[in-house]
């Protein structure tokens, strides 16, 4: 039988999809693939690469392999890319509030762009809104989804919510266990470690992201890059390293997007609960704009 991997994860959220990723890599019959995101699948990526440059990523030896890039749920395409080179795979999907996955997302390109968390403003954060559509079209999940329920069957799709993680993060990482097809009574050390998401950068940051891409411009520098990344956790050390947590200032999704912006969200948010037969968390529906536009409707 030819190669394949296991499952394929896909998301939105970095916070989500990282903690799955840590879940998976943990398990003793589990191989991750090295860097973390590869991205294959994306077009305007690495696809043309061919099959070979992404059976690299993987050890050679492993029954059970998988990735996450949560680019993937950010391309019409990938789906059928997906299902033409491994149809049997599994799709692992891992979710957040979409509200707040936009907000977060916010927050991180404006810590990047400022240099700070702590003293941004909704000012800040609208700036950014205005320029890049990004924020809301990756917070659409029914419209991002619907290309791999077209092309998949339901038993190979598994949708999971990182609302889970506090209220049960263990059961969480067995079901996703169980998606993968290994031991689902492994228990993992980090399943309730908290995912932090109000960091700053520290100031040498800047520096160390424009070398990283300068570096990734160059054909040489770029293949040295990834050989590193593949084989050494130097990344996720590196990146680890550089946060600071100096905690975000109280800012609201409704303080920074418009109404049409939420009630879009909303819109495709209960198209999502549709799609999912009733699974969506309750706080998603009730405990956010969503919530608020249909109690005033």
């Amino acid at each position: 039988m030819a190669w394949a991997p296991a499952f394929i994860g896909i998301g939105a959220e970095k916070s989500a999809t990282t903690w799955a990723w840590t879940m998976l890599d943990e398990h003793p019959d589990v191989c991750m693939s090295q860097p973390k995101e590869l991205n294959y699948f994306n077009l305007d990526e690495n696809f043309s690469r061919g099959d070979q440059w992404y059976r690299r990523h993987f050890s050679t030896d492993a029954e059970c392999c998988g990735e996450i890039s949560p680019l993937y749920m950010d391309d019409e395409g990938v789906a059928a890319r997906i299902h033409a080179t491994f149809p049997d795979t599994r799709i692992l999907v891992m979710l957040r509030d979409p509200f707040d996955r936009a907000l977060s997302h916010l927050f991180h390109d404006a810590s990047v762009r400022y240099g700070t968390v702590a003293d941004l403003t909704a000012e800040h954060l609208k700036s950014l809104v205005e320029k890049d559509d990004k924020y809301v079209r990756r917070s659409c999940y029914h419209a991002a989804l619907q290309p791999f329920f077209r092309t998949f069957p339901k038993e190979q799709l598994g949708v999971f919510f990182f609302d889970d993680v506090k209220a049960d993060g263990l059961d969480l990482a067995q079901r996703i266990y169980r998606l993968a097809g290994v031991d689902e009574t492994f228990v993992p050390a980090q399943f309730n470690t908290k995912v932090n998401e109000s960091q700053d950068l520290k100031p040498l940051a800047g520096v160390v992201m424009g070398a990283s891409r300068l570096a990734r411009s160059f054909p040489p520098t770029r293949m040295a890059l990834q050989y590193v990344y593949r084989r050494t956790r130097i990344r996720e050390r590196l990146i680890s390293w550089l946060m600071v947590d100096r905690g975000r200032p109280h800012i609201t999704f409704a303080d920074v997007f418009p109404e049409t912006t939420q009630r879009q969200l909303a819109d495709d948010l209960i198209a999502l609960n549709d799609l999912l037969s009733d699974a969506v968390p309750d706080s998603w529906l009730h405990d956010s704009p969503a919530g608020s536009l249909r109690r005033a409707a």
